[in-house]
Parts: C-alpha cells; sequence; structure tokens
C-alpha cells in the first residue's frame, strides 16, 4: 500500500477512535446528569419525572453502579419487586464494596422476607473503613433479626451494641434496646436505654 495513503487511512482511523471516545464520555456525563436529576424526583415523591430521568439514564449508560442503585430505589417505590432486586443485584456485580447500596439492599432484602441475605449486605456494607454511617447497617441488621424471629435477640442486641460503639449517641440503636430489654421482661434496663433515647432527641 502506498505510504501516503495508509498514513492518511492512519489518521483518519485515529480520528474516528477519538470521536467516538469523546461520545462515549459524553453520554456517560448525559446518563449521570440524568440520573441526579431522577433520585432527586424521587426524593421529592415526583415518581413519574423520576421514571423517565432513571429510564433515560440507563438508555444512556446501562452499566452504570449509581443508576442501577436509583433505579432500583423507585422500582421498590413503586413495589415492583422483581424489577427492583434485578437492578440492585446488577449495581452489586458493578460496585460490590459501595457501602450505601449494600445498606440500601440489605434493607430491600429485609422488606421482602430475606432476614439473612438482609444481614449478609449490612455486614458488607460495614466492612468498608470509608463507610461514613457504619451505626445504620448495624441497627439495621438488628431490626431484621428480630424482625424475623424472636429467638434471634442475642445476636441483634450485639448487633444495636456495635451501632453504639461507632455512635454513643444514635437515636435508633437506643430505641431498639429499650424495646428489646422491655420485650424481655428487663425494665431497668429498658429505662435505662429509652432515658438515653430521650435525652438525644429533645
Amino acid at each position: 500500500m502506498n505510504k501516503k495513503i495508509y498514513m492518511h487511512l492512519s489518521a483518519v482511523f485515529l480520528l474516528v477512535s477519538l470521536n467516538a471516545c469523546t461520545g462515549g464520555v459524553k453520554e456517560n456525563q448525559a446518563s449521570e446528569y440524568n440520573s441526579e436529576l431522577g433520585v432527586r424526583y424521587l426524593q421529592q415523591g415526583r415518581l413519574k419525572l423520576a421514571n423517565e430521568k432513571l429510564r433515560k439514564a440507563l438508555a444512556q449508560n446501562p452499566n452504570s453502579a449509581q443508576t442501577n442503585h436509583y433505579f432500583a430505589l423507585l422500582q421498590q417505590r413503586l413495589g415492583l419487586n422483581d424489577q427492583a432486586d434485578s437492578h440492585f443485584q446488577k449495581a452489586i456485580r458493578i460496585t460490590p464494596k459501595d457501602p450505601e447500596l449494600s445498606n440500601n439492599y440489605g434493607s430491600f432484602l429485609c422488606k421482602t422476607g430475606r432476614p439473612q441475605a438482609a444481614v449478609t449486605q449490612f455486614l458488607n456494607a460495614v466492612k468498608n473503613p470509608l463507610y461514613s454511617t457504619p451505626e445504620f447497617a448495624y441497627t439495621n441488621a438488628g431490626i431484621c433479626l428480630r424482625k424475623a424471629s424472636k429467638t434471634n435477640d442475642a445476636q441483634a442486641e450485639k448487633y444495636f451494641l456495635f451501632a453504639l460503639e461507632k455512635k454513643i449517641s444514635f437515636p435508633s440503636a437506643l430505641l431498639e434496646l429499650a424495646k428489646l430489654y422491655s420485650d424481655q421482661g428487663n425494665r431497668e434496663k429498658s429505662q435505662v436505654f429509652m432515658m438515653r433515647y430521650k435525652n438525644v432527641t429533645q
């Protein structure tokens, strides 16, 4: 092949590749923008708009963990649990160490009657040293275990206490311990934790 022609073709190929990369970056940025809009609408309860934006974001970038996470939360809100589960799982496959995702998926699993799988996700969340609110995941794990069976109270108690080790004044853990000790007939302990709960929620 003529050297001049070869160099020309190489330049054209490089230009096409660069344009494709630029297009991909723009598409991902657009997806991220629509995803953020979607979750904002979801937080506001504007579910139709949330659905439109998140579906658009998924079309632009179906492999975004963030968008799959938000879309799963929307499907959960709409009561479409199969779709929610599918998108939670996809998001987890993409970013298995995202603590917020693990905590939210754990909450979903607990609400849909899978407490052991839920606890696994909650504990995955607290394994991440960068997770800023591990007290939430520990408390959720305890609540989920108690919801499944009162025979889990001993383990649930440990999780509530772990939550208080992370944040000594965490209201939810204090309240759950007050309930747990009350159910066990330990009135003195229950009152101690109820008093602490009242002190931090004034």
